[in-house]
């Protein structure tokens, strides 16, 4: 995943809303969102790479988001262990902070550069790692992570978006929906990596998602679009939530989707 805009205790009623673009060579075969479970045996719900067998984002039962970008700037090196293990790892933890501890004490060295996001209703943490690994303590408003190190200068596309994600900031939940949808579809004419939504020939934005983690579980939703959000449509799958809060024993893999208009 290239693009995480995150909404962090941002929105009223919902302490974390975030929409997501990855980008990733369209050769590349990923599976969709479903109940799965990590190493550990804890339940989640999250994508799934099916070359490296992690994922991009994914949250658990107790309401922990965890999410990586690849951070560019060096030749990836195929003997580290794959990037997306990490999220699964955070996602056995049982807060974001002790999430960011444990992948900022075993991340050095590894793996190939990344960040990593992880939050809860209460904190949001940032672990950045080029070679040794850092963990940034965020507050809360609105944040925006892609392919540059957390702690360094803003790329003009990340600081475009971050503007548009903080006049979200203190929104009612649908009008933030809207606005993030919208931010995940935009485009920049001649700057195809510079866009949000990603297209060239080889690579581009695979898909996107959506997802708000409210204070009571009926108000939580998800959506995912599998393809360019530009394209293709968010379809519903706010049902893998509400299975995975009821502490339903997912089968590998099993998915529950419906269209939306």
């Amino acid at each position: 995943m290239c693009t995480l805009v995150v909404l962090h205790r941002a929105i009223p009623g919902v302490p974390l809303l975030m929409a997501a673009n990855r980008d990733e060579f369209l050769a590349r075969r990923s599976e969709g969102p479903a109940l799965r479970r990590t190493p550990g045996g804890v339940a989640v719900v999250a994508p799934r790479d099916a070359r490296g067998g992690g994922t991009w984002f994914g949250i658990n039962s107790r309401g922990l988001f965890a999410a990586l970008t690849n951070v560019a700037g060096e030749e990836s090196d195929p003997a580290r262990r794959s990037r997306g293990l990490l999220v699964l790892d955070a996602l056995e933890a049982g807060s974001a902070k002790e999430a960011a501890d444990q992948a900022q004490s075993v991340a050095s060295g590894g793996y190939n550069p990344f960040n990593l996001f992880v939050a809860d209703a209460r904190e949001a943490w940032g672990v950045t790692c080029r070679g040794e690994a850092r963990s940034l303590r965020l507050e809360p408003g609105a944040h925006v992570v892609g392919n540059a190190a957390l702690d360094a200068q803003p790329t003009p596309k990340l600081a475009r978006l971050r503007e548009r994600a903080e006049r979200l900031v203190g929104a009612a939940l649908p009008t933030a929906l809207a606005g993030l949808a919208d931010l995940c579809r935009a485009h920049r004419d001649g700057d195809p990596l510079g866009s949000a939504c990603v297209h060239t020939e080889s690579y581009g934005t695979r898909s996107s998602a959506l997802l708000a983690l409210a204070d009571g579980e009926g108000a939580s939703m998800f959506r995912f679009a599998d393809g360019a959000p530009c394209q293709n449509e968010y379809d519903d799958f706010t049902p893998l939530l509400h299975e995975l809060a009821r502490g339903s024993r997912p089968g590998e893999g099993e998915s529950v989707a419906r269209n939306t208009s």
